[in-house]
């Protein structure tokens, strides 16, 4: 190979590198670019052709008619009659992720803790290979027991059989990312406060729980994420308005019958990204130790 082919490989690798990332910056962009457009587009500006790729008249009113501020469209909400649940789909959601985060994470940081301190290396793996293989399970195969029995419990269609199934769901996952994190927490600690009089019980909750807010952060914001963007649960065991989560509003809002406010609908999908998107930005220091938090032993 001459030397002038051995320096003009670099040059090839970075002009494909640079199209690559392109090209996924373009496919990651495009979605989220194309809504925030359509968002403050007017409605006969989105139906133009060729299509307004700037919008040349600007506006809020979608947010005002979404969020039923004043300015909203009165109009706009008579045609899209699902849309006025929003708000009180978007607290649903709200209260039913945060909810869920909550107990998952605590009961997961015990059963976890007690997994990896208390329980012989064999029996504990036969255990997180059983968590595992529960949730390898497809939600669909079981959701319809799940339906029968929040129906006989009296617990269909409410906030609270939502947080119950959702915690079922996603605490063998958190128990299982956190169990990683706690066999490898220094045992040192634990015995310095055993000296100081602390009983096991005083020991995780003075001293483990406090130092694992790493790994704590990194399990809640994996349930947040999946409890806001699931959609087959809260439709399944959801049948009105009151108790819809942000996922299912979205989806009632499309009618087959009439086309929607397709402005309207896509403000909608930007606010209800901009929540996980938010938390992922502001937390993504402590999610990211979280998640390496016992990869490499120090």
């Amino acid at each position: 190979m001459s030397r002038e082919s051995r320096r003009e490989m670099p040059r090839g690798k970075a002009a494909a590198l640079l199209v690559l990332l392109t090209l996924s910056l373009f496919y990651l962009l495009a979605p989220p670019v194309w809504m925030l457009i359509s968002s403050l587009s007017p409605d006969l500006e989105l139906h133009a052709r060729p299509p307004h790729w700037v919008p040349t008249a600007p506006t809020l009113g979608h947010y005002a008619t979404l969020l039923q501020l004043p300015g909203a469209d009165p109009a706009e909400l008579a045609s899209n009659p699902q849309i006025t649940a929003f708000p009180r789909s978007f607290l649903n959601s709200l209260v039913i992720a945060t909810s869920t985060v909550l107990i998952a994470t605590i009961f997961g940081a015990v059963s976890a803790y007690s997994l990896a301190r208390f329980v012989r290396p064999r029996i504990r793996k036969w255990v997180l290979l059983g968590l595992l293989a529960s949730r390898m399970v497809p939600v669909a195969a079981i959701i319809i027991p799940i339906y029968f029995a929040l129906q006989v419990i009296g617990l269909l269609n409410t906030l609270t059989g939502l947080v119950i199934v959702y915690t079922g769901l996603l605490l063998p996952f958190v128990i299982w990312i956190l169990e990683g994190y706690y066999r490898d927490f220094p045992r040192e600690l634990e015995e310095a406060a055993a000296l100081d009089g602390c009983s096991p019980v005083g020991t995780f909750f003075r001293v483990v729980l406090p130092l694992s807010k790493n790994g704590l952060f990194a399990a809640g914001a994996f349930v947040f994420i999946s409890v806001w963007s699931d959609f087959i649960v809260g439709l399944t065991l959801t049948t009105s308005g009151e108790a819809w989560p942000l996922s299912v509003a979205l989806a009632q809002a499309l009618n087959p019958i009439t086309e929607p406010s397709w402005g309207l609908l896509n403000s909608a999908g930007l606010v209800a990204a901009l929540v996980p998107a938010i938390l992922a930005f502001v937390f993504r220091g402590a999610v990211m130790r979280g998640m390496l938090s016992g990869a490499v032993k120090g």
